[in-house]
């Protein structure tokens, strides 16, 4: 662990249990969905619906935000499986964490602390949204960092590099699906389809939307069982 994870984290677990209500409520602020990322879901449709002129140019650039979640997402996982495992800070026993009020010792066990996800997710839809709207971007950003990434840090859940990796990766995605060829080429094609077919881009766009605020979970669970049936079913042919 480096020196700056060391100093952030100590700093930070030096509240850990003075509170046991500011520990439980950290904890619920961290793990509850509607309250990460409701609030930034919101500015995105309330930025779509806006009545102003450039709308044609905004909704290129939102558009542009969700396909950049997704390949940021991807990134993350695929950096995940492959680099060298890291234990998050709450199962490190060569540091002396002091678990937080309500959290529990075995909350993400096995699964690498690098990078963070969350940090991957909400750092590239603020970014994305700070092309559509510097307001609205700065205001996101304000809210992915204190709301949803310092949080993580607190409960012993990632080391402060994992997030600054995560919003590095997310930053670099969203940038480079706003830039002028990506708009062009991938982002107003499907503006145009929303014109000829909303009945059927809104409730995909829904759909879409409601991923992000689960985190991607539900997709997941979906994964996992398709391949845990697989593997039930088919698993002593393969």
């Amino acid at each position: 662990m480096i020196s700056f994870d060391t100093f952030v984290l100590e700093y930070l677990n030096s509240f850990s249990r003075v509170s046991g209500p500011f520990d439980s409520f950290v904890y619920f602020v961290a793990g509850n969905h509607l309250v990460k990322a409701a609030v930034l879901l919101m500015l995105f449709w309330w930025l779509w619906f806006v009545q102003n002129e450039g709308e044609q140019l905004r909704r290129e650039k939102l558009i542009s935000t969700i396909i950049a979640c997704f390949v940021a997402m991807g990134v993350a996982r695929g950096l995940a499986l492959t680099l060298p495992f890291r234990l998050r800070p709450i199962h490190e026993s060569s540091i002396e964490f002091q678990l937080p009020y309500s959290m529990n010792a075995s909350t993400l066990d096995g699964w690498s602390s690098f990078p963070s996800d969350h940090a991957v997710l909400f750092i590239c839809f603020s970014t994305g949204l700070f092309f559509v709207s510097k307001r609205a971007g700065i205001m996101a950003f304000l809210y992915a960092t204190v709301v949803i990434c310092v949080p993580r840090v607190y409960l012993g859940l990632h080391y402060p590099t994992d997030i600054i990796a995560g919003g590095l990766i997310g930053a670099t995605a969203a940038g480079l699906c706003n830039t002028r060829i990506f708009l062009l080429r991938v982002s107003a094609p499907v503006l145009r389809w929303e014109k000829v077919n909303p009945q059927y881009f809104y409730p995909l766009l829904f759909l879409v939307s409601y991923q992000i605020a689960d985190m991607f979970n539900s997709i997941r669970d979906i994964f996992s069982f398709l391949a845990w049936l697989v593997k039930t079913i088919f698993g002593p042919q393969l």
